[in-house]
C-alpha cells in the first residue's frame, strides 16, 4: 500500500480510500451488513487507513457498520 504525508503533520495516510457511501444502504436499495463489515476488515487488512464516511450516508448507518468493523479489527485506529 502507498501512504501520504497528511500536510505538516506526522499522519501517514493510504493513497487509496474505502469509500463507504454504498455502505449505508440508502439509494442503493440497502445493505449486506455482513458483506459491509467483511469488506472494510479486509481493506484495513490490506493496508486501508482511510475511510470515507459521511452521516448521510445511510442516515448513520454507515458509520455503525465502519465502527463495527474497526472495532473488530484490533486495530490502532478508533472510530
Amino acid at each position: 500500500m502507498e501512504y501520504r504525508k497528511l500536510g505538516n503533520s506526522d499522519l501517514q495516510l493510504s493513497a487509496i480510500a474505502f469509500g463507504a457511501w454504498a455502505t449505508g444502504g440508502w439509494m442503493w436499495g440497502g445493505t449486506d451488513q455482513q458483506e459491509s463489515v467483511a469488506a472494510i476488515r479486509r481493506s484495513v487488512d490490506l493496508g486501508v487507513t482511510t475511510i470515507d464516511t459521511a452521516p448521510i450516508y445511510g442516515f448513520g448507518l454507515s458509520e455503525k457498520i465502519v465502527g463495527e468493523a474497526i472495532r473488530a479489527t484490533g486495530s490502532k485506529y478508533s472510530c
